[in-house]
């Protein structure tokens, strides 16, 4: 978290109606600033609620009662992300240049409906959240679309992700007894040269 996204955040629990921030328990002097900082930017102290950490089942059951998750930019939701996108939940996330600041937007675009969750500058990212939040139709239907393509997206097709993990190492194989040099080279899903049931 930075004073940018913070500000964003602010902005948007500013300009939604009955909204609220939903984040992890931070230590109580962490909670007490940030609370302080919301409130010196217009945001009532009750629009920032704090939870304890959870248990698997019972942090995707919650996740539902959320209307729309707000990634952090500087380092993305991995796991989390997964797990809210699994729920339904709708994301608002915008890539940057490292790893760890892309990873939301991958999953994202895995689930076939990254373009309406992925924004390129704060300024989008700020417009996307207050739009979705007030559009309760257009959430709606994203958070429909979402639950719908759970069971077909490659993001949670783990047959489809073990088989070409499978053929990756079926390759590498291939490529080290062959005397080459370690070398880039892509999964392709119709790969007969290098299959995954060998």
């Amino acid at each position: 978290m930075d004073p940018e996204i913070c500000n964003t955040w602010c902005n948007i629990l500013k300009r939604v109606p009955n909204s609220a921030l939903w984040l992890l328990r931070f230590p109580a002097a962490g909670e007490m600033r940030l609370r302080a900082y919301a409130v010196a930017q217009g945001v009532h102290p009750d629009q920032i609620i704090f939870t304890d950490v959870a248990m698997k089942q019972e942090h995707i059951r919650r996740s539902v009662l959320a209307d729309l998750f707000l990634d952090t930019p500087l380092c993305n939701a991995h796991t989390t992300g997964t797990d809210i996108l699994w729920a339904g939940l709708p994301m608002v996330t915008m890539p940057l240049e490292k790893m760890a600041t892309r990873v939301a937007g991958s999953l994202c675009l895995a689930t076939g409906l990254g373009d309406e969750m992925i924004v390129s500058s704060m300024k989008e990212y700020e417009e996307k959240a207050v739009s979705l939040a007030i559009n309760r139709a257009k959430l709606q239907s994203l958070t429909n679309r979402l639950k719908a393509v759970r069971l077909t997206c490659p993001l949670f097709d783990t047959e489809r992700w073990v088989r070409n993990l499978e053929r990756a190492y079926f390759k590498m194989w291939n490529i080290h007894c062959s005397g080459q040099q370690p070398h880039h080279f892509k999964v392709a899903k119709n790969d007969f040269d290098f299959p995954y049931d060998r």
